[in-house]
């Protein structure tokens, strides 16, 4: 009896990926998923962004009746890939999972045996590899193309305002060479300044200031009476950027223009007018929307073709209701380089502190 079961919710989950592929509107399935347990594959939580994330998604799961349960692994896919296998041995229930792969190309196989299962996969935080999409429900988290689009435009408009730094040739330093966030937000930058700006260098470096720092004390000297502007991809980077550039006498925001991505950690250096912007990319909300998107797929059954951008209203949050999309992004509001600016911004009841520094 258990073995038929387990065949028509395999049989029913092949059909509605296939369904989702095409671009078809779901009906919800005669059979519902009970709420319960719900399993979260991540990279390790000694990530301040990705504890903070964890947070969020905890603390809405709870809110909704769940339990999460996270299972985190080092930056290492195979790692991630055995917790996978082992999770399943197990034969737990639950009611769905997310993921979140380090190496989303490389986790492609254990995304496979997830969906295997007949249970909802909520994919996180990286956008989704063409050609795995029967393999996930629904994609919840940033707009990385999005997100680096912005921060281009807020770095040309930057340009074209100061009078003190002719835009010409700058660096691009990205997330970790494999992570394809830090490969999406790059290529859609270069496509954003193609033919305003040129690029001397692309370098990965990783998330934190000292990665940042690191990578700026080696790339920057060769190149400091060249370079005009520096993108990173998070806040935390820039940081370290920042302080690359002060070691061999430049000043970020007079000389050389310093974009971050996404808010991450001490927003000082933006107030000071050392970083000329970014953008509000709040983990716990992300971690929150995360965990609602699953939740209001396992009410609805429904997945509707396309993308949804959550409306970045200053106080009230997306509601619990309602039916998915097969993209749902959290907004991601650029910031200005003032006190005023960072002070007075609200993103769902939140505070830019509340959102940016963990």
């Amino acid at each position: 009896m258990a073995t038929t079961a387990n065949s028509t919710k395999k049989f029913r989950h092949r059909v509605m990926s296939a369904a989702l592929a095409a671009g078809v509107a779901l009906a919800a399935p005669a059979l519902a998923y009970a709420d319960g347990r719900v399993v979260v594959f991540s990279p390790p939580s000694t990530d301040n962004y990705i504890a903070a994330w964890q947070s969020g998604l905890k603390k809405k799961a709870a809110d909704l009746g769940y339990e999460a349960s996270f299972i985190e692994t080092t930056r290492d896919q195979s790692e991630q890939d055995a917790a996978v296998q082992q999770e399943l041995a197990a034969g737990a229930d639950t009611a769905g999972y997310i993921w979140w792969p380090f190496i989303n190309a490389a986790g492609t196989n254990s995304l496979r045996s997830l969906s295997r299962t007949g249970k909802p996969v909520i994919f996180a935080n990286q956008y989704p590899l063409e050609g795995t999409e029967s393999l996930w429900t629904a994609y919840a988290g940033i707009d990385d193309f999005a997100n680096a689009k912005t921060a281009a435009e807020m770095l040309l408009k930057a340009c074209d305002e100061s009078s003190t730094v002719k835009c010409d040739k700058g660096l691009i330093v990205t997330f970790p060479a494999g992570f394809s966030a830090g490969a999406d937000r790059a290529k859609s930058f270069r496509e954003t300044v193609d033919g305003k700006l040129e690029v001397l260098q692309e370098q990965p470096a990783g998330f934190t200031s000292q990665d940042g720092y690191k990578v700026g004390s080696q790339i920057i000297p060769p190149v400091k009476d060249d370079v005009t502007w520096v993108y990173t991809q998070n806040d935390s980077l820039a940081s370290g950027i920042v302080q690359a550039l002060t070691e061999v006498g430049k000043t970020p925001g007079k000389d050389v223009l310093v974009i971050g991505g996404t808010c991450h950690g001490d927003t000082s250096d933006l107030t000071s007018g050392h970083v000329i912007g970014t953008e509000v990319q709040g983990a716990y909300l992300e971690g929150w929307y995360t965990m609602q998107t699953l939740h209001r797929y396992l009410k609805t059954g429904v997945v509707k073709d396309g993308k949804v951008y959550a409306e970045a209203t200053p106080d009230a949050p997306p509601s619990d209701e309602g039916d998915i999309s097969r993209y749902n992004f959290i907004p991601s509001p650029p910031v200005g380089n003032s006190k005023e600016a960072v002070e007075g911004f609200r993103l769902w009841g939140w505070t830019m502190d509340e959102l940016c520094n963990y």
